[in-house]
């Protein structure tokens, strides 16, 4: 299978970008191609722009990056995303990568029925992390907040089938011994499950 692996996360040896690398070889073992769109290293423009949002109804081509990125959902089967819940909510580079890449016309459009996602037959996997406990985000309905704006809103409004979210808490100075090298196995329990 073809994966596309969408990273935002400041630091390079961060948690997010570690576990990220944990998936890749994970399912590069797997006998799988791996592409990594890492929104920091590679300087993403999160900043949506009339002509990000208006290409197709102009009758215009996608803006060059935009077209890129396209390109590379295109040949995946599978999108991974890897990212801090900031807020509440995806940072916002991935808010920016969303806004700018999944359009109009290119991952979902309008007919006769309603909205209608473009991309089927996509699969999706979605690992997050914050610093609270996973009670609190439960009890609190974060979760639920962080999984209708990535899952509901986002993701399966675009037709993708969502496989997994898997989220990782308390990352930071309340992680414990041994959380770390279990969220690792988890992560290579997912890749074992689903490819």
């Amino acid at each position: 299978m073809n994966h596309l692996v969408v990273v935002s996360h400041p630091r390079e040896d961060s948690f997010t970008m570690n576990m990220m690398r944990t998936y890749v070889d994970a399912v590069a073992a797997r006998g799988h191609d791996v592409v990594v769109r890492d929104l920091y290293r590679m300087n993403f423009n999160p900043v949506a722009s009339y002509e990000d949002l208006y290409w197709i109804r102009d009758g215009l081509e996608a803006p060059k990056d935009v077209a890129v990125e396209h390109e590379h959902m295109r040949w995946a089967e599978v999108i991974a995303f890897f990212y801090p819940v900031w807020w509440i909510s995806l940072p916002a580079m991935i808010k920016g990568y969303v806004d700018r890449v999944f359009t109009l016309g290119f991952t979902y459009g309008h007919s006769p029925q309603g909205v209608q996602g473009l991309l089927p037959g996509k699969k999706a996997i979605v690992f997050t992390s914050s610093g609270s406990t996973p009670e609190h985000f439960d009890e609190s309905g974060k979760m639920n907040a962080v999984n209708t704006a990535i899952q509901l809103g986002t993701l399966e409004f675009c037709s993708f089938a969502m496989l997994a979210h898997k989220h990782f808490a308390p990352v930071g100075s309340r992680t414990k011994d041994g959380m770390v090298d279990s969220w690792v196995e988890d992560v290579h329990a997912l890749v074992k499950e689903h490819f």
